[in-house]
């Protein structure tokens, strides 16, 4: 009699420790599969996602001198980029551009949504197209209240999943 009330009471503990190791283990498989599944999902939404750009200038007249071409009271910067991947970029307000001269280190320019009235700051126009999709290209304007100085540039532009390009010019 003593055996079986041993042997049952092991059972209930083993159950017990069964069921405890189970829902301690469980949710946590659970939610590391979820967090696979999501990770899977940005990685390839990222390589699906590829912009170049494909020039820049800055508003200048023929001489090579900064002008106030169109007339609107700020000096530009001007930048082409190419959606060459299979994604549409969505929020494209969203995304970074980042300036960088031979003399200075990165300088991070607002999207005008942001800046409000303060300068340096960008938009964009779609050039061809309704959408940012495969394909299509986007001019980038970057405003300034002065001039910059001629030299080396480096633009570098990082859409909203993390994807970048950038691009050396000199004006």
């Amino acid at each position: 009699m003593d055996k079986v009330l041993s042997t049952i009471m092991l059972i209930v503990a083993a159950v017990v420790c069964v069921t405890l190791v189970i829902n301690a283990v469980y949710p946590a498989i659970t939610s590391s599969s979820g967090a696979l599944g999501s990770a899977s999902a940005l990685m390839s939404e990222r390589m699906r996602s590829q912009v170049k750009i494909i020039h820049a200038t800055g508003e200048l007249d023929q001489s090579g001198a900064w002008q106030d071409v169109n007339s609107n009271g700020y000096f530009e910067i001007f930048f082409w980029v190419k959606n060459i991947g299979s994604e549409t970029v969505v929020d494209i307000g969203s995304s970074d551009i980042f300036l960088q001269s031979e003399d200075t280190v990165w300088a991070w320019i607002p999207h005008a949504s942001y800046a409000e009235a303060s300068l340096p700051q960008w938009d964009y126009a779609i050039e061809n197209g309704t959408s940012w999709r495969t394909a299509t290209t986007i001019k980038i304007d970057i405003s300034h209240d002065t001039p910059l100085p001629p030299g080396e540039y480096r633009i570098k532009m990082l859409i909203p999943n993390g994807v970048s390009d950038d691009y050396y010019f000199s004006m």
